[in-house]
């Protein structure tokens, strides 16, 4: 779906993709890479069906119902191999609200961020999501967001 990379700070910003379901149960992934000293937060991640966008297909997409990781409704994959970094957590500090999710993986092991969700094939859903890069101390090279259907 996308690739967002970069090695300068980011304020959060919101994406936005339509994907058109080939499958009823497809896994929205977000696959993140960073230098030691970048963190990438992602927060209001949503899925809707845009014939109608005020029924929410993932769990806790805001993380506000966690306070532990991994997150309620969510999976994280490799977070425990992640090289020199932390492996990505829930926090509620540095969000654009409330709770969010923070990954800090070296670019050689990536920290997955994944949840399925119910789809009818052949429908559009909308997918958002609020994203924000900070460089710690000004070092580090190019971080990376990989967002995908699976």
């Amino acid at each position: 779906m996308a690739i967002i990379t970069g090695t300068a700070t980011v304020a959060w910003t919101q994406y936005k993709y339509n994907y058109t379901a080939n499958k009823t149960v497809p896994i929205l992934s977000f696959a993140i890479g960073a230098p030691t000293y970048d963190t990438i937060y992602l927060d209001d991640i949503s899925v809707v069906d845009t014939t109608n966008s005020s029924v929410q297909l993932l769990n806790n997409p805001s993380f506000e119902n966690s306070l532990t990781t991994p997150p309620t409704g969510w999976d994280v994959w490799c977070s425990s191999t992640c090289g020199t970094g932390n492996g990505g957590t829930v926090v509620n500090s540095s969000c654009r609200t409330g709770n969010c999710y923070k990954g800090r993986c070296s670019l050689t092991n990536d920290d997955y961020l994944v949840q399925p969700f119910p789809a009818i094939v052949g429908r559009v859903y909308s997918i958002s999501f609020w994203y924000q890069r900070v460089k710690i101390f000004g070092f580090g090279g190019t971080s990376t967001l990989d967002v995908g259907i699976i």
